[in-house]
């Protein structure tokens, strides 16, 4: 997988993830809970971590050759599943540097960076598979859940994951380790350059609808299971610099500079 997002920002309706197999070697009860559902949490909450890991590395700046950032990104988004927060990504400008102080604006390039974790936590051979396996201690997640106050008949998916595995090996490393980092350079891709392009000069005409003030428009609830994309859009408007979020609202004016992103990428890697 290359883009989460792709040319669609959302994708139809699917099936929920499967729930990952019990190990036979541990008990599936113990002092009345059911372990079998706390380790369908378990998978859950691995995979909830994710997003922590990936907004820690898209923190960090990318570092292009002679060349300085400028400005905030324009265009950047987060992706989500069932699972969570699983892709962000972003397109960031860099000007070539003539000095400690000064680039020249005639030679900018633009840079998209897109950090998943594709390891998954029901896949029992992989590296997040095996973690979860390996650290999954039936007596120390009950005893933690016995001293946060969560009854063998609670209902483990609306318990907060830190009270039932918060003494197990934390994932941090692991998921960090695994991380896909995936660039692709407007230099390399003069698609996407174009595509950016085509926004420049567009209008938002869209119609400002206040939750509870006036009459509130409909707004179409998800499609069950679906990757949903939040996108943003930082740019100037009248003198004024301006965000726009959305989970909608935007994909019209991105979906072509993502699907071009991801066609160049995807060109990249069968060429080898």
């Amino acid at each position: 997988m290359l883009l989460a997002c792709g040319a669609a920002a959302v994708s139809s309706a699917a099936a929920p993830p499967p729930p990952p197999v019990y190990p036979d070697d541990l008990p599936r009860m113990l002092d009345g809970y059911d372990l079998g559902v706390v380790y369908s949490r378990y998978s859950f909450w691995i995979e909830g971590q994710k997003g922590t890991v990936i907004d820690a590395i898209m923190a960090e700046p990318t570092e292009v050759a002679g060349y300085r950032p400028q400005f905030a990104a324009p265009i950047s988004f987060r992706t989500f599943s069932d699972y969570g927060h699983v892709q962000s990504g972003d397109i960031r400008s860099y000007c070539r540097t003539v000095s400690a102080t000064q680039v020249d604006r005639s030679d900018c390039r633009f840079v998209f960076r897109s950090v998943t974790i594709p390891a998954a936590a029901i896949n029992r051979t992989g590296p997040v598979g095996s973690f979860m396996r390996e650290t999954f201690d039936p007596a120390a997640v009950v005893a933690n859940m016995k001293a946060n106050g969560v009854a063998p008949d609670a209902d483990m998916w609306r318990i907060e994951g830190h009270r039932i595995f918060a003494t197990l090996p934390s994932p941090t490393k692991l998921l960090r380790d695994n991380a896909k980092v995936d660039t692709i350079d407007s230099h390399q891709c003069p698609a996407m350059r174009r595509a950016l392009g085509a926004i420049e000069g567009q209008a938002l005409p869209q119609r400002i609808d206040i939750p509870l003030i006036g009459e509130d428009g409909w707004v179409p609830p998800p499609r069950p299971h679906a990757a949903q994309r939040e996108d943003k859009l930082n740019f100037v408007a009248d003198g004024g610099a301006m965000t726009l979020t959305g989970w909608r609202l935007l994909q019209p004016l991105l979906g072509p500079v993502y699907a071009a992103a991801d066609a160049c990428m995807s060109g990249r890697l069968m060429s080898g």
